[in-house]
């Protein structure tokens, strides 16, 4: 038996993922520390995502964390912050990902007061020009990263091989009027200059975009409908001259947007990326929302059957009608993304069952969903270990052979993705 997990363990600690979803800006932006994004320039930069809402989540007070996450404080005043949360959070899934983080990009085994200023020290020695590629292909050993940007819907990366950027949609279908959504010169006065803009950022993008992203279960339930442009026109025009406009009127706005960028997005050929289940904030979660996810997904996936949907984080906590959605729909297909850091075993639990349960060639094993660059380590060792583990178990249970796990890993942990995401645009 522990031939069989060090063979299996061996093959997926060298074989290379590709990424499906970060969050990261340009190694430029990050170097010139461009705020809010980066907040802080030193080693507690690493726990200010998960880990942050996970102190949150701990009771850490809002001056406490500010300080934490500030530019005025020293690494070991820091340090005497996060110790008194520390013991709570360090086997949580974002602490053994700042742990394996720090094992394995700096050396430090377990931070301590001892040993602080010197990961300050090592964290500012690699972060300088080229760590991007460092960190992601050699340390990592992931292909290139899937990319939603948290500044802008698109744009060029300054390195387009290593991030190929999604386009965001979020404020396209919510009619964000600023520039996030809007180019200079382009002026908005009805619905079809709204379709217009949608168009253009298609047209732009299309080429290096390997998919859109559609956030927008954070406000609302995924069911939408299909509403003709006709009856929305004087909501879109309220809406954009700052009128009240009832929930109703928002939801069928926002209904005709959402299969206007879909069915664009097919037209395109690109999958359309959808967030479900958990969600990354603290003390505002909708869970009626998140339990209704499944069933909304069923229907975009019965409304759209020549879109590809993509479905985010494995609807966690409910991953099991996740099963069946993949099952069952052949335009749905599930991204691991996010999953390892909310809950490894859930993760590792889930992706045992879909190989029992549903054609392998549709689900996509591995995305920090992170914008620090350094975490990326720590979130794929954590899926790597994930993965391996469950694959052994699957052989030690007897439900597949040694050679039907090894011939599996390289189709879950990037030879899927290629196939679906269309690598003739890279």
């Amino acid at each position: 038996m522990e031939n069989i997990k060090d063979l299996i363990e061996k093959k997926v600690f060298e074989t290379p993922f590709i990424d499906t979803h970060e969050h990261l800006i340009d190694e430029s932006e990050r170097l010139d520390c461009i705020e809010p994004i980066i907040p802080c320039d030193d080693w507690a930069l690493l726990l200010n995502h998960y880990f942050g809402f996970d102190l949150i989540s701990a009771g850490i007070s809002k001056e406490k964390f500010d300080k934490l996450f500030s530019k005025q404080l020293n690494s070991f005043d820091k340090w005497q912050i996060l110790k008194e949360y520390w013991p709570f959070l360090k086997n949580t899934a974002s602490g053994l990902v700042f742990r394996n983080t720090t094992k394995i990009l700096y050396g430090i085994d377990e931070i301590s007061e001892d040993n602080i200023n010197e990961l300050q020290h090592r964290y500012e020695k690699t972060r300088k020009k080229g760590f991007y590629k460092y960190i992601i292909q050699d340390i990592a050993n992931i292909k290139h990263c899937h990319v939603h940007s948290p500044i802008i819907a698109c744009k060029k990366s300054e390195s387009p091989e290593l991030l190929h950027l999604d386009i965001a949609l979020n404020g396209l279908i919510q009619v964000v009027v600023k520039p996030y959504s809007v180019p200079e010169n382009v002026k908005i006065n009805s619905l079809s200059d709204w379709h217009s803009l949608i168009d253009w950022w298609f047209s732009e993008y299309n080429q290096i975009a390997k998919g859109v992203k559609i956030g927008n279960a954070y406000s609302r339930r995924l069911d939408f409908e299909r509403v003709e442009a006709n009856e929305v026109e004087k909501i879109f025009i309220r809406k954009i001259s700052l009128q009240t406009i009832s929930p109703g009127e928002e939801k069928k706005l926002q209904d005709h947007l959402f299969w206007y960028c879909v069915d664009k997005a097919t037209e395109y050929g690109l999958p359309v990326k959808i967030h479900t289940g958990q969600w990354a904030m603290n003390n505002v979660m909708n869970m009626h929302w998140v339990k209704d996810n499944p069933s909304d997904c069923a229907s975009l996936c019965k409304q759209a059957p020549n879109a590809k949907f993509v479905f985010f984080h494995l609807c966690y906590p409910h991953y099991e009608e996740m099963l069946s959605l993949a099952k069952s729909y052949s335009n749905a297909y599930i991204d691991m993304c996010w999953s390892w850091s909310i809950n490894p075993l859930a993760a590792k639990d889930f992706l045992k069952k879909f190989i029992l349960t549903v054609p392998n060639n549709k689900i996509f094993t591995f995305g920090g969903d992170d914008k620090i660059v350094e975490n990326v380590i720590g979130h794929a060792f954590v899926a790597r270990k994930g993965i391996a583990q469950a694959l052994t178990e699957l052989v030690a249970e007897n439900w597949i052979t040694i050679s039907d796990a090894l011939d599996l890993v390289d189709h879950l942990m990037y030879k899927n993705t290629e196939k679906i995401f269309d690598k003739s645009k890279v």
